[in-house]
Order: C-alpha cells, then sequence, then structure tokens
C-alpha cells in the first residue's frame, strides 16, 4: 500500500521476487497512484481516494467505482466475502490481468466529477474469485460498456496530467534509472554528476517502450534485462550498440521470471528460469543466446 496525500493505493499480484526483479503492472499502480494525486487537487476532492489493484490471473476482469466508501474492498472479494463499507470517500477497484495508465486515470477523473451518481451505474455481477468455476460471489460492479464509455472519451485534464514524468527508480549517478511518461516507460542512466568533486558527464543512451512485463536488474544497477513477455527479452546497458532484443526458442513459464547472475562474466551474462532445467548464456557484444542444458 502507498499513500500519496489523499490518494491511497493497495495493489496485490502473485509476482513478488525481491527488489531487483519488477513487474511492470506494480510501476502502474505508483504511477496512478501519483498522478492521481494531481487530479484530486485540480478537481479539489478533500477525501479520500482509494485505488485498489489485485492482478488476475485467472482472466477474470472487475471494475467498481463508488462513492461513500473507501475502505478496502478487493481484499475480501478474493476471498469471496464483502468487507463493509466505512460511508466515506470515493474508491476506484479494479481486478484485471493489465492495467491501462490512461484508462484508469480518466476512471478517477470521472468518479470525482460524478461522485454524488456514481453508485446508481453499479449492477450486481458475478464474481469468480478463484480458479474453481463453483466459486462465484455476486458483488455491485461496473459493465465493461459503461467503463469502455468512459475510457474512450478523451479528456483535456488527464492528457495534461500523463505529460508529467513520473520517477521510478534513481540508484545514484551513473547507475540506472526508470521513469514514466506520456505513455512510455524510459529505462536510462543517472547522468547528472554531485556538485561536489570532478565527474566526466555520463554519455548514455535511453531504452523507451510502452509496456513490458518485468525487468530483471544486476546487483551493480548497470544493465536491465527488460522482458517484453515471457519468451523475449532486451539486453541494455546504455550502449546503443549493445541494446538488442531476443526471443527464445522455447515456451518458458509465464508466471515465474528468469534470475540473472550477480554480475557480468567476460561479457557475457547468465539467465536462469526458475522451473527449467538448465540456463541461458547471452553473449552481449555478439547478442547471441545459447542454452546450455
Amino acid at each position: 500500500m502507498e499513500r500519496f496525500g489523499n490518494v491511497k493505493t493497495f495493489f496485490r499480484s502473485g509476482f513478488n521476487f525481491g527488489d531487483k526483479t519488477i513487474e511492470s503492472q506494480e510501476m502502474k499502480i505508483h504511477i496512478i497512484g501519483k498522478l492521481s494525486q494531481s487530479i484530486s487537487k485540480r478537481l479539489n476532492l478533500k477525501d479520500t481516494l482509494m485505488i485498489e489493484y489485485d492482478r488476475s490471473y485467472n482472466k477474470n476482469k472487475l471494475t467498481i467505482l463508488e462513492n461513500d466508501n473507501s475502505n478496502y474492498k478487493v481484499l475480501g472479494l478474493t476471498e469471496g466475502s464483502v468487507i463493509k463499507s466505512n460511508g466515506k470517500g470515493i474508491a476506484v477497484r479494479i481486478i484485471a490481468e493489465n492495467v491501462n495508465i490512461t484508462d484508469v486515470l480518466k476512471l478517477v477523473e470521472y468518479t470525482i466529477l460524478n461522485r454524488k451518481k456514481i453508485n446508481k451505474f453499479l449492477i450486481p455481477t458475478d464474481h469468480n474469485y478463484s480458479y474453481n468455476d463453483e466459486n462465484i460471489i455476486t458483488v455491485l460492479a461496473n459493465s465493461d460498456d459503461f467503463i469502455q464509455k468512459i475510457t474512450k472519451k478523451q479528456s483535456n485534464l488527464i492528457d495534461e496530467i500523463i505529460n508529467n514524468e513520473v520517477e521510478l527508480l534513481n540508484n545514484g549517478f551513473s547507475k540506472t534509472k526508470i521513469s514514466w511518461k506520456n505513455g512510455n516507460f524510459t529505462f536510462g542512466f543517472n547522468d547528472i554528476p554531485p556538485t561536489k568533486g570532478n565527474y566526466l558527464k555520463l554519455e548514455t543512451e535511453k531504452y523507451a517502450i510502452k509496456d513490458f512485463k518485468y525487468y530483471v536488474e544486476n546487483t551493480w544497477n548497470d544493465f536491465f534485462v527488460i522482458f517484453n513477455d515471457s519468451n523475449s527479452f532486451t539486453y541494455f546497458d546504455g550502449r546503443e550498440e549493445n541494446t538488442f532484443s531476443q526471443k527464445l526458442d522455447e515456451k518458458i513459464s509465464d508466471f515465474y521470471p528468469f534470475r540473472l547472475n550477480k554480475d557480468k562474466i567476460s561479457n557475457k551474462i547468465l539467465l536462469i528460469p526458475f522451473n527449467n532445467d538448465g540456463f541461458y548464456v547471452y553473449k552481449i557484444n555478439k547478442k547471441l543466446l545459447q542454452k546450455i542444458e
């Protein structure tokens, strides 16, 4: 959970593999919380705004925009129960496999502007809260059509808000950093030297991508391995000649990420599947990927 002024965010995912292996969905909810604080200020919202996102792994989707309840709810729904309302604040609640930052910000704006009537758009909806089709709970939620009508509309406020850069990672001068702005994640390196000392300006490239599955960072914070999906990755160390995307020639688990050796070994890195035999050797200069059984 994070707090940004009067905005609270709650995120839950089964993807928890340490602070060097981060999925994009975790970063998205941070961005959404940070920018929702700006929306809240612009629209003069004083009450608490709760934003919940539970990452679904069984293709179930649920969206709830509601007034007079900023208590947790998604947490209870995943156990087949409805937590009692606290009778105050507003909420945007999402259960989905993936979220779009701009779309969620539009839902936040709409909920604030239409607070007094927002609960009228909730309808009884059956929600499967587990992998068993028999585990169904009926909850008041919004229809897909209703949500799509909101997200398809252009919003001047949201267009302005998403042009604010959100810093997501900064490991210090000459080390890795990540930010998001206007629909793009940007991987790069901190090129601003300390004010004291004699430092040469760092000359590195940046790597921008609209979305990805997760990234893995090494111990020394001097390169990224960015997985676009379960079976393909991009190596990035700030040098244009080394930036390259590779596709694996076999099916890898969609859930478990690769592990990474602590550092480069003679200009090579080792990628180790969590639940597969063997490992992969990636030769950075030659851009060659080899599986070792």
